[in-house]
C-alpha cells in the first residue's frame, strides 16, 4: 500500500519548534513552485479581466475562454519546471515538486471539475451567463483548464496558512503541539470552507452578470460546503509533501493520493446532496443551466 501522507510524530512526543516560522515552504524546491503559483496567476488577472469584458452573451465563446484558460492552465503545470530552483538543477522531471504537483493538479482539477459540478447545478441551482457549446458533462471546458491555475493559487494560500498555524501550535506547552493526525484534520476543516467564502463574497460583489445563485442557503451556505469538500479533500494530502528541505514525496504517491482525493471528494459531495441539502432546497437532478438567462432567475433577461 502506497503512504499517502508523511509520518505523524507520536502525539505524546511534543514536536520540536522549528528555528524559523515559514510561510512559504522550508524546501527550496517547494518554495520555488509556490512562488511561480503566485506571480502566474496574478499575471493573467488581467487576462481574465480583458476576456470577462469581451464575453457575448449571444454568440459561443469558447475560442475566448479556451485560450485564456490554456494559457493560465498550461503555465501553472511548465513554468515550475523551467525556472526550477538552483538545488534541483540536473534532477529528472519526476523529481522536481512542480511537476509531481502539477500531476496532482490535472487530475484534481481536470477529473474532479468533469464529473464532480453536477451540484452546482442540482444542488445550488447555480445559472452561467457563458455562451459556451464545448461542455463535456454539462461543464464548460475552459474550467477544467482555469481551475488547475485557481487551484494552485488557493493551495499555496491555504498552505501557507496551515504551515504557519501549524509552526505556532509547535511553540506552545499543550497537546496541540504534537503533529498528530487529529490535529492535521481540524486544521484542513478549519482551513476548508475559507476559499469558497471569500470567492462568494468576490462574485457576489464584482461579478453577478456571471454566474448566480438563485437560492440564498445555496449561495452563503451549500456553495461553501460543497466546495469546501474540494478544499478538504486536498488539504489532506498536499499540505504533507516536500515539507522539508531535500524532502522529495514520491510520484508514484502523489499520483494515488490526486484519485484518493476524488474519491474523498465524491463521498462529501454525494453526501451533501443527498442528506443535508434536502433540507434546504429542492434538489434538482439532471438540470444543465447554461446560458439560461431568464427574467424568472438570478440572471434575469439577457443584455
Amino acid at each position: 500500500m502506497v503512504d499517502t501522507t508523511s509520518t505523524f510524530k507520536q502525539d505524546t512526543a511534543p514536536a520540536e519548534p522549528p528555528a524559523t516560522l515559514h510561510i512559504l515552504s522550508a524546501n527550496p524546491g517547494k518554495r520555488r513552485t509556490e512562488i511561480i503559483y503566485l506571480i502566474w496567476f496574478l499575471c493573467t488577472v488581467p487576462i481574465q479581466g480583458a476576456v470577462v469584458f469581451n464575453l457575448s452573451y449571444d454568440h459561443a465563446n469558447d475560442v475566448l475562454l479556451i485560450g485564456q484558460s490554456l494559457v493560465m492552465g498550461v503555465g501553472t503545470l511548465v513554468l515550475p519546471v523551467i525556472f526550477r530552483h538552483p538545488s534541483d538543477r540536473g534532477l529528472p522531471i519526476t523529481e522536481l515538486y512542480g511537476f509531481r504537483f502539477g500531476i496532482f493538479l490535472t487530475i484534481f482539477a481536470m477529473l474532479g471539475g468533469f464529473i464532480g459540478t453536477d451540484p452546482w447545478y442540482e444542488v445550488l441551482h447555480g445559472h452561467f451567463a457563458f455562451n459556451t457549446e464545448v461542455n463535456p458533462n454539462g461543464v464548460p471546458l475552459f474550467m477544467l483548464f482555469m481551475t488547475i491555475s485557481v487551484f494552485a493559487f488557493y493551495s499555496v494560500i491555504l498552505g501557507s496558512l496551515y504551515r504557519v498555524i501549524t509552526g505556532l501550535l509547535s511553540r506552545t506547552n499543550t497537546t496541540l503541539s504534537a503533529d498528530s493526525i487529529w490535529r492535521h484534520a481540524v486544521l484542513c476543516i478549519i482551513l476548508a470552507p475559507l476559499m469558497p467564502l471569500v470567492e462568494t463574497f468576490a462574485y457576489a460583489g464584482l461579478l453577478p452578470q456571471n454566474y448566480c445563485f438563485d437560492n440564498g442557503a445555496g449561495m452563503w451556505g451549500l456553495n461553501v460546503l460543497i466546495y469546501g469538500s474540494w478544499h478538504l479533500a486536498s488539504l489532506l494530502f498536499y499540505t504533507r509533501w516536500d515539507t522539508a528541505p531535500g524532502e522529495r514525496t514520491p510520484l508514484q504517491t502523489i499520483v494515488v493520493s490526486a484519485f484518493a482525493t476524488i474519491g474523498v471528494l465524491m463521498v462529501l459531495m454525494v453526501s451533501t446532496k443527498v442528506f443535508v441539502a434536502p433540507h434546504f432546497v429542492e434538489v434538482s437532478h439532471g438540470v444543465r443551466m447554461l446560458n439560461d438567462w431568464s427574467p424568472d432567475n438570478c440572471l434575469g433577461p439577457k443584455p
